[in-house]
């Protein structure tokens, strides 16, 4: 469960850096719950090869998160929000929340 929150959590941050058909598979799966037969039914294509454009869009994420570390970045800030409540009161009030 929490590996499937990771990476939707992932796919939010770098959606826009895959392929539209990346895109739907990946909503389709995680976000819909649609099975990978369901899937492969509404694509035209195979259980097999949504198995694989799937497994390529989880290893394409946790390659970007290498890469860029947008999510380990977010979380460490995060995290300083909540112990540091002055600072997370003037970060707040820059943001207008």
């Amino acid at each position: 469960m929490k590996k499937d929150l990771d990476l939707t959590t992932l796919f939010e941050l770098y959606k826009g850096l895959l392929t539209e058909k990346q895109r739907e598979i990946f909503s389709s799966y995680y976000y819909f719950d649609l099975s990978l037969a369901e899937i492969a039914e509404f694509s035209g294509a195979t259980r097999q090869s949504v198995h694989l454009a799937l497994k390529s869009v989880k290893d394409k994420l946790n390659e970007l998160e290498g890469l860029l570390k947008l999510n380990s970045k977010f979380k460490k800030v995060e995290n300083l929000l909540e112990s540091e409540n002055d600072l997370k009161e003037k970060v707040m009030a820059i943001l207008g929340e």
